[in-house]
């Protein structure tokens, strides 16, 4: 700058003389810098994209209905201080023939304050494809009708832009409430009201004003940054300033260690999509927080500049003024792999900047100059050069060494401001919940764990060169057998270099898929001990892997899922992946019998399960393969995903290529898991299917979903008559019809919480009781083939008897008949009749108590008889059981059945009286009568 303006400013403290031509000098230097900003800008759009800065400002300024945006005359529309240029309005004319200004009156009021640019306009990193953040800052307290008709008016503009060809983004701006610290809620576009401070050091780093109030901060000398409130209100309060010229965004003085931890933890974030994009600015707040509390903002290094009238653009270029902290802030802690690294992204950076086809000449010219000198300054051989300029098209060895550098990087990064927390804590926790969430996505991003998928580091335009590569079966140091991925060897070449090793093959395809190595024409080499795993099956995994990443990049990213544990969004399990489970079984599996269920198949009952290979795609972005062994694998990991709780159910996929029963084993296992997902979607619930020769339980408990392996049916008899704390409804495989514990899934079918419900079953020599109880324990008897009103008769009195006593069936007790259908089926009906004693029956009553640990004295009344320990001793039984027998007219001996019970908590095996259930009385009720039952000589 020349002439009388062209000397350093310098603003008195308050108490000194303040000219008011310093001050207008300041704003006029500050606003000279944006218009040439601007200008840049404009450079490197084309000529239809250039009329949207020119035209922005007045599209709100006022409303016009053939100019973009429109939505009503009565939206609020207005900027303090604006004029159209000659420019502007040829601009709206071409848009509107019938386009007029109009002198506005002024108002004591405009309902915006101000437009603004931010972020890498008008420095040496902005191209024509970068996106431009706009700042419309409204007045405090604008009417919410006001303001939504305002928002409609910024979409529709949006889409304007748009249509040239611009990715523009228009945020809300409420002064008042920024400055209290009421930002915008973290998201993909923006970082946050946990960074409000960092967010406005960038404001005033990067930002170029387009029209409105000018920014308060520009008038505060840079020596007086850690004074800005006082200072901008003295100049206001001595009216050396109008505050209606000022919009009043706060100063840098007072900022939490808190912002600093947010904002590495935001800057992470996006260097997990963009590492190389992200990672200046990733170092450029490790810089800062080195610095903290006493922090070297790089915006007043850029106001002292424009104060000290020093027009070097690099001093005055926001990119490159970060560039230039990062690169002091690690030679001066003797990082030298770190720094190399840095200015490898910013190299990476503005050359391929100057590459793009749509750089405006005067832009390219500029930015090769600059890395010209600085390639020089840094010593970089042409050897270098020729490699880094290669990267765009890299081999699968160095993106794999760029991989680790990176994530060593962001890993160094984020342990960094893991200490920094701690340093700074002050004995409290540096967490917020938008820390929180960021911290997750670290973690899951960053965390090593066995059969977690890494995404290789790469930037848009990235490519990695097709190579073939090869998969070879090997035994690992501990013995297990593995995988290895290699680059396919070619002649008589050495032998190249492993790239991973697994424990399981879909971890290695899935890698290859996941970074897009994988493509259809590839001709990989296949080396196998035990695996019948062919090329056939490679391409039909590899095809089934794409297919599930396909359909899951499509969703949005969201930092919301953080706020709770991770959960399965997508699943595929591949089965029997490199086996032939049917090769040692090939004779058993001629069935003699028409069971094809491949859990339970033919006349063996043969697995056809040998090995499950999952992929699950987490909420946490995490891309993650188990592998689990046998029926007992597959059910651990069925029980893991429908255990999950919250969220909507994960797309579910079976696969199975292996076999020539490859269709039914992958169906039969989609179909388990969607009836396991029903039948525990809603809360608590059991679930029976059968694998193999033995049942399993499926049941949800206090840590998830569990199941147990039961051997036959009479343990599972057992396990149903346990009793239990809550009522859990059970359902049955399907594939058990016909083939099960019958008549169990018709009479669970009716079962109910709070009722007891009796089931009577007549078949050809016996008579089958199934007692559901309110809980739903299973109680089953046999008895001799006698009519249901004679079996149940005994049942009703007793139950009757126990209901007497204790409040257990709240919703009655009910009777059942149990019959085949005509397609022989099991069903269920009412019995239709009253159970109840038939004839003169004698009434059998138990008393019991406890006299010591596991023994009892019982005293038992028959009518008006009783026989006690006391007097019969252990003979009790067979006393009371002789009396019965007398009584009889007939003489005969059919089973003596007791009509009531009376008896301690303790003996039944309780604490309290709420954990009482029918089904306890119906087990002791079996017990008592078996012994009055024994034969006797």
């Amino acid at each position: 700058m020349s002439g009388p303006d062209a000397r350093p400013i310098h603003l008195g403290v308050p108490g000194e003389d303040i000219d008011r031509r310093d001050l207008a000098t300041v704003v006029r230097r500050f606003k000279n810098l944006h218009r040439l900003q601007a200008q840049h800008i404009q450079e490197c759009q084309t000529l239809r994209q250039r009329e949207f800065l020119d035209l922005l400002p007045l599209l709100f300024h006022c409303n016009h209905p053939n100019l973009p945006g429109f939505v009503s005359l009565d939206t609020p529309a207005g900027l303090p201080d604006y004029q159209p240029g000659r420019a502007t309005l040829r601009c709206a004319a071409r848009l509107s023939k019938s386009f007029e200004t109009r002198s506005r009156a002024l108002r004591p009021e405009y309902p915006i304050d101000a437009l603004y640019l931010m972020g890498s306009v008008g420095s040496i990193a902005y191209s024509r494809k970068s996106d431009l953040d706009i700042w419309l800052c409204h007045r405090p307290g604008l009417a919410a009708s006001g303001l939504e008709e305002l928002h409609r008016k910024a979409a529709g503009i949006e889409q304007w832009a748009a249509s040239l060809g611009l990715e523009a983004h228009i945020f809300f701006i409420d002064s008042e409430l920024f400055r209290q610290g009421q930002g915008t809620p973290v998201s993909t576009e923006s970082c946050g009201s946990v960074q409000r401070h960092l967010l406005l050091e960038e404001f005033y780093r990067t930002s170029v004003w387009l029209a409105g109030r000018i920014p308060g901060w520009w008038l505060v000398p840079p020596e007086q940054e850690d004074r800005h409130d006082e200072y901008l209100r003295h100049l206001i309060d001595n009216r050396f300033v109008n505050a209606d010229d000022l919009i009043d965004f706060g100063g840098l003085e007072q900022v939490r260690a808190e912002e600093f931890l947010g904002g590495a933890l935001w800057h992470l974030n996006k260097a997990i999509a963009s590492p190389h994009k992200s990672l200046l600015k990733l170092l450029l707040m490790e810089s800062y927080s080195a610095e903290y509390p006493r922090i070297e903002w790089l915006c007043t290094r850029l106001k002292a500049a424009l104060y000290q009238d020093r027009t070097d653009s690099e001093e005055l270029d926001s990119y490159l003024l970060m560039y230039r902290k990062v690169e002091r802030y690690l030679l001066g802690r003797g990082e030298s792999a770190r720094l190399e690294l840095a200015r490898q992204s910013f190299y990476l950076k503005i050359n391929g900047l100057m590459a793009a086809v749509t750089a405006a000449p005067a832009e390219k010219a500029r930015r090769r100059e600059v890395l010209a000198r600085m390639v020089r300054d840094w010593g970089w051989t042409p050897a270098r050069l020729k490699a880094i300029e290669q990267r765009r098209r890299w081999r699968v060895v160095a993106a794999l060494e760029e991989q680790k550098a990176i994530a060593g990087e962001l890993r160094l990064s984020y342990e960094g401001m893991r200490r920094f927390a701690l340093l700074h804590s002050g004995g409290r926790a540096l967490v917020g919940e938008e820390i929180i969430r960021l911290g997750r996505r670290m973690a899951a991003a960053l965390e090593r764990k066995p059969g977690k998928i890494d995404t290789l580091c790469l930037d848009g335009g990235d490519h990695i060169e097709p190579e073939d590569y090869a998969l070879q079966e090997i035994r690992l140091a501990d013995g297990e057998p593995g995988w290895a991925l290699s680059l396919r060897r070619t002649g008589a070449a050495a032998a190249p270099p492993i790239l991973r090793k697994t424990r399981s093959l879909l971890e290695n395809l899935t890698w290859l898929v996941h970074n897009g190595l994988y493509r259809p024409s590839m001709n990989p080499f296949l080396e196998t001990q035990n695996s019948v795993f062919g090329p056939a099956e490679l391409r039909q995994v590899c095809d089934a892997l794409a297919g599930v990443f396909k359909a899951q990049r499509a969703e949005s990213e969201t930092l919301d899922e953080y706020t709770r544990p991770p959960r399965a969004v997508a699943v595929a399990l591949f089965i029997n992946l490199g086996v032939d489970a049917e090769a040692q079984r090939r004779d058993n599996l001629r069935p003699a019998s028409n069971r094809y269920d491949a859990l339970s198949y033919g006349y063996e009952r043969a697995n056809l399960i040998d090995r499950v290979d999952a992929l699950i795609l987490t909420s946490w972005r995490e891309i993650l393969v188990h592998q689990y062994l046998g029926l007992s694998g597959l059910f651990a990991c069925l029980a893991e995903l429908v255990g999950e709780s919250g969220g909507a159910a994960p797309e579910f996929h079976g696969f199975c290529f292996s076999t020539t029963r490859a269709r039914t084993i992958a169906g039969r296992v989609e179909t388990l898991y969607r009836d396991l997902r029903a039948a525990f979607g809603t809360g608590a619930a059991r679930y029976l299917v059968r694998g193999g020769r033995s049942y399993f339980l499926f049941e949800r408990l206090p840590l998830g979903v569990e199941f147990r392996e039961i051997p036959d049916e009479d343990r599972l008899y057992t396990e149903l008559a346990e009793p239990r704390a809550a009522f859990a409804p059970l359902s049955f495989d399907p594939a058990l019809a016909g083939d099960g514990p019958d008549p169990l899934p018709a009479l669970y079918r009716r079962n109910k919480p709070g009722a007891v419900q009796v089931f009577c079953l007549v078949e050809a020599a016996q008579v089958r009781v199934f007692v559901l109880d309110e809980r739903g324990s299973l109680f089953h008897r046999v008895h001799e083939p006698l009519g249901p009103s004679v079996v149940l008769g005994p049942y009703a009195v007793f139950l009757e008897a126990v209901a007497q006593r204790y409040v257990l069936a709240a919703a009655g007790i009910e009777y059942y008949l149990v019959e085949r259908d005509g397609a022989g089926e099991y069903a269920v009906r009412p019995a239709g009749f009253p159970p109840g004693a038939v004839g003169k029956k004698i009434e059998v009553r138990v008393f019991a108590q406890e006299i010591g640990p596991g023994r009892a004295a019982y005293t038992i009344a028959c009518d008006d008889r009783e026989f006690s320990s006391m007097e019969s001793g252990r003979d009790v039984f067979a006393a009371a059981a002789e009396h019965i027998l007398a009584l009889r007219r007939s003489g005969l001996r059919y089973p003596i059945y007791i009509s009531d019970i009376d008896l301690p908590l303790s003996i039944l095996g309780v604490e309290t009286a709420e954990q009482l259930q029918t089904v306890h009385f119906l087990l002791y009720k079996r017990k008592i009568e078996q012994r009055l039952n024994q034969p006797r000589p």
